[in-house]
């Protein structure tokens, strides 16, 4: 009898110990995860512009299509509730700032001006809760006909 309860005691001591290190992992997961996809975005987006031109109001604008992965909560992964893409102030990059369930904060950057829908707008993009997201990133040009990226929501 005293061998169970001493087995028992020393599996809820492992357990306590162990459930910190995995909400860690997790979480580190998740950004690694959200990280590699601000990666693509930025790629997509620095393509667009250093390898296309701007197309005649009459022609398909050039793009390319990122698979956005905002991860649910699990186990091995913290569920993302909040990502956005802001163009700077100087109008010459965007910032990406992304909140974890747990409160975790983090900004990155991406070289080339991303704004939502509207090439002469400033909108940012803004996608709430996890899952798989496709963004379209088009090339367009702004009022002063400055190469500018514009993303939209694939359409499934």
């Amino acid at each position: 009898m005293i061998r169970i309860v001493v087995a028992v005691l020393l599996a809820v001591a492992l357990i306590v110990l162990a459930v910190p290190a995995i909400e860690r992992g997790a979480s580190l997961n998740t950004q690694r995860q959200v990280e590699t996809s601000i990666a693509a975005i930025d790629d997509a987006a620095t393509s667009l512009v250093e390898t296309e031109e701007i197309s005649p109001d009459d022609h398909p604008n050039p793009r390319r299509v990122v698979d956005v992965q905002l991860p649910r909560g699990s186990l091995t992964t913290e569920s993302v509730a909040h990502f956005e893409i802001i163009v700077a102030e100087t109008g010459r990059y965007s910032s990406v700032r992304y909140v974890l369930d747990d409160g975790t904060t983090r900004t990155g950057v991406i070289d080339e001006p991303v704004v939502w829908n509207d090439p002469h707008g400033n909108e940012s993009v803004e996608l709430d809760g996890a899952g798989e997201v496709q963004l379209v990133l088009s090339l367009h040009a702004d009022e002063n006909r400055t190469p500018i990226v514009v993303a939209t929501r694939a359409r499934v």
